[in-house]
């Protein structure tokens, strides 16, 4: 039986939109799909070593329900993408600078994101 596929594409950095990319990818993943994260200009913030995610104004007390649940931080969820074998792209930056990110990603236009994505099993952006 053929893998599915799955593209999830990251829109932006606050906390609340940071989790469900990185969940979706990561439960994706272990299920045996292959799977395609991709970071916009806003969301490409998530992968930086220096990220501390911010919620969003009126959802302050999110930060504080998240640890006291125990969820994983951001970047031990990227960690566990990773390790699961996510295949990280950022699209459209234009940034020939080496950035300080966790983990690579290649840079690809938001062309290729939407090809991919047409081809998949299932396609989510937050």
């Amino acid at each position: 039986m053929e893998a599915k596929k799955v593209v999830v594409l990251a829109l932006h950095d606050e906390l609340e939109s940071a989790y469900p990319p990185l969940n979706i990818a990561v439960g994706a993943a272990s299920s045996g799909a292959d799977v395609i994260l991709a970071f916009s200009r806003k969301g490409v913030n998530i992968l930086k070593r220096d990220y501390v995610p911010k919620p969003s104004h009126g959802v302050e007390y999110l930060a504080n329900a998240l640890k006291n649940f125990g969820a994983p931080t951001i970047h031990e969820l990227l960690e566990l993408a990773v390790d699961a074998g996510v295949q990280l792209y950022v699209v459209d930056l234009d940034i020939e600078d080496e950035l300080n990110y966790l983990y690579y990603a290649e840079q690809v236009p938001i062309k290729w994101v939407l090809n991919e994505a047409g081809s998949a099993d299932l396609f989510v952006h937050f």
